[in-house]
């Protein structure tokens, strides 16, 4: 704690006192006595004074009151260089500017002055603007969080594949060892039960001739003797036969070249690979027009909306078996179709609902997302990918597989949201790189539609009936359900960030304001609504296009 402030005046005459008040014009601290005499002097009586604890506050703000050039006390401004001067800057520097006056008088109601309205609101951009500078970096270290576990994560599985594929293949070399060394053993074994025998039946020849040489006679002994000849001379032939063409057995290996290679010549598992991208975060001036201030949204937008019909019409494909499932609002109006029961195409309509074209695709498209004039998103359910193509040229700019059906799809600011089945909300760039994956409640079976703000994601869960909204990072932000909002499907939002939501099964379109709290119906069943599934709001056009599943299309003004 800093220590007390000391009357000037009587630490002047050597005498300490504590003092009570500060005066802004002599910069110096005032004991009670000396304050009375201060506000009684002619020349002083004027001055401002305030507390000293109010001086501590403003202690260390840095104003300076004197001029730097000359020492003096800042006495006069000039308007011609808005600046403020001391009387010695007048003859030097400003003796032929017209607009010099008391610096007294160009500061009176400074307080009240629009200088410091522009002065706080640039420091509340200011701080705005860093609020967001450091949202971004600490997204961004999410962002490098989750694709460091993500790369630790491949790399662990690689790893466990490789594991997996060698172990593999040392089973498939150990059964063919076991197979080629029980055939080996085989014939080894055929060869010594022949040699077993023939020494069997050697045996008995021996022990017949020494009973015939014992006890028999000389004519058993004649006729025996060259009986046996032949036979031990068969025996013999065999046995030769037999041994000369005997074959040995040597069981060894050969490693696979390429296997020896990664052992002699593979040095590392791979490379991590860190791309630097240089991105430039855009700083929102104070005095920009009111497009740029944070915009919070208010209850009013959602109490005044209401939707007036401008066109109604039939959406027609060549099998007259529609099954609309995606819609959007090209930035000229023209509304876009998928239907994914045709053809491969994405269908162009006019907002007076007259068919331009079809726009021919991969695969029957789900869903669809406008990132421009030339350029969409889309989802494709049954061959599990999402594709962006320019609508123009028909050029297909990237494209990206999963391992499941892709539904829903909705583009913000670069990025590319998509929803993919067992996955959850998969996020990635426009080259169709994965940022991160949103999993968890997100990766159910019953989540079908998707639709972003800058800050926010919002999603329908047809078997649950919810609506859910979240931070770009998966945070919960308020999850909305209502009796009369069945089988929701469909899902927008406009500028205040209310919602606008199908329900299929209900037949109506809701609104939900933005805080998830109130909603209240726009269209029903009377309206045209027959088993609705998606619905798009254009905040430039103010336009509101929803279709139902079997092709009648309708397009409002939200006024």
């Amino acid at each position: 704690m800093s220590s007390n402030i000391l009357c000037g005046p009587c630490s002047h005459v050597n005498t300490q006192k504590i003092a009570q008040k500060w005066c802004t014009n002599c910069e110096e601290g005032f004991c009670a006595d000396c304050e009375q005499v201060h506000r009684l002097m002619k020349v002083t009586r004027d001055h401002t004074l305030i507390s000293t604890d109010d001086y501590r506050k403003i202690e260390n703000v840095p104003v300076n009151l004197k001029c730097d050039a000359h020492g003096k006390k800042f006495d006069l401004y000039c308007k011609n260089h808005d600046v403020a001067i001391c009387v010695v800057c007048v003859p030097s520097l400003h003796k032929h500017c017209s607009d010099v006056i008391s610096l007294d008088e160009a500061a009176e109601n400074a307080k009240r002055s629009t200088a410091l309205d522009d002065l706080e609101d640039s420091i509340k951009v200011v701080l705005e603007n860093l609020k967001d500078f450091i949202n971004n970096r600490n997204n961004a270290m999410k962002n490098l969080k989750i694709e460091e576990q993500s790369v630790r994560k491949s790399i662990s599985e690689m790893r466990t594949n490789v594991n997996k594929h060698l172990d593999e293949l040392e089973n498939k070399m150990l059964d063919d060892l076991s197979q080629r060394y029980e055939n080996c053993k085989s014939k080894y074994g055929e060869v010594q039960k022949y040699l077993n025998n023939t020494e069997k039946e050697v045996k008995l020849l021996q022990e017949q001739t020494s009973q015939l040489k014992r006890v028999g006679s000389d004519l058993q002994v004649f006729l025996g003797t060259r009986q046996m000849n032949k036979l031990i001379h068969n025996e013999v032939q065999s046995v030769k036969s037999m041994t000369s063409t005997l074959q040995d057995y040597k069981i060894g290996f050969e490693i696979h070249q390429e296997i020896t290679s990664l052992l002699e010549n593979v040095d590392n598992f791979g490379k991590v690979k860190v791309e630097e991208n240089i991105i430039k975060l855009p700083f929102k001036d104070a005095k920009v027009d009111q497009a740029q201030i944070v915009h919070k949204p208010t209850g009013q937008s959602f109490d005044r909306t209401m939707l007036q019909l401008r066109k109604k019409f039939q959406i027609k494909d060549k099998k007259n078996n529609t099954k609309v499932r995606g819609c959007g609002i090209l930035p000229n109006s023209h509304l876009l179709i998928a239907d994914c029961s045709g053809d491969k195409v994405i269908m162009e309509y006019s907002d007076d609902g007259r068919h331009i074209r079809d726009i021919p695709v991969s695969d029957k498209p789900y869903d669809l997302a406008i990132i421009d004039s030339d350029r969409i998103a889309v989802s494709y359910g049954e061959n599990h990918n999402m594709e962006i193509l320019n609508i123009n040229n028909k050029m297909v700019l990237a494209k990206v597989n999963f391992e499941c059906s892709c539904r829903g799809i909705s583009y913000q600011n670069e990025i590319i949201y998509i929803l993919v089945v067992i996955e959850g909300i998969v996020v990635m760039d426009m080259s169709g790189k994965r940022l991160r994956k949103i999993g968890g409640k997100y990766a159910g079976g019953g989540i079908f539609y998707i639709t972003t703000t800058h800050d926010r994601i919002y999603c329908t869960n047809i078997a649950k009936k919810l609506v859910y909204c979240c931070s770009m990072m998966g945070e919960d932000i308020w999850t909305f359900s209502d009796q009369s909002l069945v089988r929701p499907m469909g899902i927008s939002v406009d500028g205040d960030q209310n919602v606008f939501v199908v329900g299929s099964y209900s037949n109506n379109l809701m609104m939900i304001q933005h805080d998830g709290k109130v909603s209240k119906t726009l269209l029903t069943k009377s309206d045209g609504l027959n088993v609705p599934a998606p619905v798009q709001y254009n905040r430039d056009k103010k336009l509101l296009f929803v279709c139902n599943g079997n092709g009648d299309a309708f397009l409002y003004s939200v006024i």
